[in-house]
């Protein structure tokens, strides 16, 4: 495997600082999926401005640090507005561009009405663009939300392959592995370890690495790294380790 070509399954663009992005490339993330996410957006277009700074602003900015960007677009759970029918309704428009590979980050913190509506919305238009989705998993009552997730899933007829379910843990990996989908693995210390992932490699060898950076709290824009750098410490297959940190995302997001 080369480390010069990996793949950050899921960051934040927008949050990433310059260096961030020069540290990036210059330790071998050369691919980036930027996720969406409005924090608080009272309006639609809220979003529809997010859109277009990630993708003509902090795309071309990435590029100029060695990082290529694309992006997966939704409402984040984060920040639902009271217009949300009008961001799904514009949602196919966004995704068209040729930057997009997937819808995301969407999903359930609560397991809201509200939520399953926002979520099932953003599901049928991931399906009608068969594209693949990023799905945001909770902090709290994680089994329960994931076991609501997926029921909608189903319903939708989302197929386990193109459903990245993120922050996977030994909580909800056998429901992930189940439904076939795939495991998103954030490693940070309030998510996944390298260790805890080495420890239980055979329930999470299907999944992808990511960092979900945000400036939201404490964490690394590399921490991807660190699960890289401790598989070949620990003597994991190359194969798996390529398969985690760029080939699934490759496939997966068609890059």
């Amino acid at each position: 495997m080369s480390l010069r070509d990996m793949v950050e399954g899921h960051t934040h663009g927008h949050m990433l600082p310059y260096n961030a992005l020069e540290a990036m490339a210059k330790q071998g993330i050369t691919r980036a999926v930027s996720c969406a996410v409005m924090v608080m957006a009272k309006h639609a277009e809220s979003y529809f401005d997010h859109f277009r700074v990630m993708r003509d602003f902090y795309r071309p900015l990435a590029s100029s640090a060695g990082v290529s960007m694309y992006s997966a677009l939704g409402i984040h759970p984060a920040g639902i507005p009271a217009d949300w029918p009008r961001v799904v309704e514009r949602l196919p428009e966004f995704l068209s561009g040729e930057e997009v590979v997937a819808v995301g980050e969407i999903g359930m913190n609560q397991g809201s009405q509200l939520e399953k509506d926002v979520y099932k919305a953003q599901l049928e238009v991931a399906k009608d663009r068969d594209l693949p989705v990023i799905v945001h998993t909770p902090k709290e009552h994680r089994e329960f939300i994931v076991d609501i997730m997926l029921d909608i899933a189903s319903q939708v007829g989302i197929a386990g392959e193109k459903l990245i379910i993120d922050h996977a843990h030994t909580d909800i990996i056998g429901q992930i592995n189940a439904y076939g989908a795939i495991p998103g693995l954030t490693i940070r210390e309030l998510n996944l370890t390298p260790e805890e992932l080495v420890e239980n490699l055979d329930s999470f060898n299907g999944g992808m690495l990511n960092s979900d950076f945000s400036n939201l709290f404490n964490n690394n824009p590399l921490g991807m790294l660190d699960a890289v750098d401790y598989m070949i410490a620990h003597g994991i297959d190359p194969a798996v380790v390529a398969s985690l940190s760029r080939d699934k995302a490759v496939a997966v997001y068609g890059l």
